[in-house]
């Protein structure tokens, strides 16, 4: 497979369009032309990017979590439920296991079993089995814009029913969903179908319709926050080439407030630095913030703390979405009464916070971007050496390498050589670096905080200690 970070020609892309439509019978409901009048129509309040740049604007973070029932009509009564019980700004979408993997035949027994039962049987929305039609009726009955939310390995079929369906914002991430949510398909697979779906977006966005892509680079729970931004930072680039005009970036903090501070800071700063150098200037991006945690708090109280932490570091780190987990995380799929108790908590706490001025150290967050920033900038330019200045080249070659790694993969293409830990004040360093491409003055860091924890706790790190600082949070501390 031929790969290149070159935007596809509308004859390429229409080409595969035709395999895409017709994975499934609602494919044949997607109109493009119809699709993009429908998104015109829809008032400002029902659209992401609108709303996100009011929260920008007015210094808000409004919170959003994942939401799926198996038919439209519990749907409907879910999303309208927690946008009145739970005061929500924002919504999100779900999509259901079977439809994330292309089994469309088994959502579809899913779907049947639910109506039978009188209850979901499926973990989510199964959007292309509802077509656009069935969204439509959900876009309908809410009054703010929704989310898709997924992992897929092939989101194609998914991104065409979805947009054509009403949804204003999605989760096209491709080393996300390579190394998290497919464990036998290939990089350059999973690299080709996401950018089908990125320049599906600069489809609309050509005409007229604003939608906003998000990027995460991987699950970020106990790894060092320079991977997972340079990891955003070379998908983005693919994103800007195939028309994407808006992205949010989505970071997994950990607690330690300067750390996370500087990664959302450092993040906004490269950003801007590697459109501009490769010319893409007209990109709006925003931010979301998650609580990064393996295991989540049974204890109701705890559980409501972590939502109170998450939505502080949203607003320490200056986000527009408070991505947050419910109050019943730790005990299985949430209720709407657990969703809506959760997003009225983030609510309350975001009131509270909203109009102050609230600030971490600033020669701590200084200490923390100057280190994160060299860290990012090797792993980036070294993925761009491998590709002679082609980052979907470089991206193939370096997680061949280990240049970008992930110590939690499930693909076993991947080396999965970093390990990360927590320096005795909690924030995450590298206990083994890899093949990342970093300097002497980066590893001696390293070592040096660590040594600091070896130090105060009398014993050395190790991968015992990985999964004690992993549990911590749900444990009732930052670091064990």
């Amino acid at each position: 497979m031929d790969l290149r970070n070159r935007k596809l020609s509308e004859d390429e892309f229409f080409t595969e369009r035709q395999e895409v439509l017709a994975q499934w019978k609602t494919g044949k409901e997607v109109d493009l032309d119809e699709a993009i009048a429908f998104h015109k129509s829809l008032p400002p309040h029902k659209v992401c990017v609108p709303v996100l740049r009011q929260a920008k604007a007015q210094g808000e973070s409004y919170a959003i979590t994942g939401m799926g029932k198996a038919t439209v009509e519990e749907q409907i009564e879910l999303l309208t439920y927690i946008e009145k019980e739970g005061l929500a700004n924002y919504l999100g979408t779900t999509v259901d296991s079977f439809s994330r993997q292309n089994h469309y035949q088994e959502a579809e027994k899913g779907i049947a079993e639910s109506m039978k039962k009188g209850r979901s049987t499926l973990n989510g929305f199964p959007i292309v089995n509802h077509g656009v039609t069935g969204f439509r009726r959900v876009i309908e009955a809410v009054q703010s814009p929704i989310s898709m939310r997924y992992g897929a390995a092939d989101p194609r079929l998914i991104d065409e029913i979805g947009y054509a369906g009403g949804h204003t914002a999605g989760a096209e991430d491709a080393l996300m969903d390579f190394w998290h949510h497919h464990s036998k398909v290939a990089l350059e697979t999973v690299i080709a179908t996401h950018r089908y779906v990125h320049r599906l977006i600069g489809y609309y966005e050509e005409h007229g319709v604003p939608l906003c892509a998000s990027c995460q680079g991987l699950y970020g729970a106990g790894v060092p926050p320079s991977l997972p931004m340079a990891a955003i930072l070379v998908q983005i680039l693919m994103m800007a080439e195939q028309g994407v005009k808006h992205i949010r970036y989505h970071i997994a903090t950990h607690g330690h407030l300067p750390q996370d501070v500087a990664t959302a800071d450092v993040l906004r700063k490269l950003a801007r630095e590697y459109y501009a150098r490769f010319g893409y200037h007209d990109i709006e991006d925003f931010l979301s913030v998650s609580f990064s945690l393996v295991q989540y708090p049974l204890e109701p109280g705890s559980a409501f703390a972590v939502v109170f932490m998450n939505t502080l570091m949203a607003h320490l780190c200056g986000a527009q979405a408070n991505d947050i987990r419910t109050v019943a995380e730790a005990k299985g799929i949430p209720t709407k009464e657990d969703t809506a108790y959760t997003f009225r908590t983030a609510k309350f706490m975001e009131n509270l916070l909203k109009t102050q001025k609230i600030s971490v150290d600033p020669h701590d967050v200084e200490a923390e971007s100057r280190m994160v920033e060299q860290e990012v900038r090797c792993i980036v330019d070294k993925v761009l050496e491998f590709g002679d200045g082609d980052v979907v080249v470089g991206t193939i070659r370096a997680v061949q390498a280990g240049v970008l790694d992930n110590p939690f993969a499930t693909n076993p293409t991947s080396p999965c050589k970093v390990m990360g830990i927590k320096d005795k004040g909690g924030a995450i360093r590298y206990l083994n670096h890899g093949n990342l491409p970093f300097t002497n003055d980066i590893l001696t860091f390293h070592k040096e905080k660590i040594e600091e924890r070896e130090k105060k706790q009398g014993k050395k790190l190790d991968y015992d200690t990985l999964v004690s600082d992993l549990l911590a949070v749900s444990r009732g501390v930052l670091v064990e």
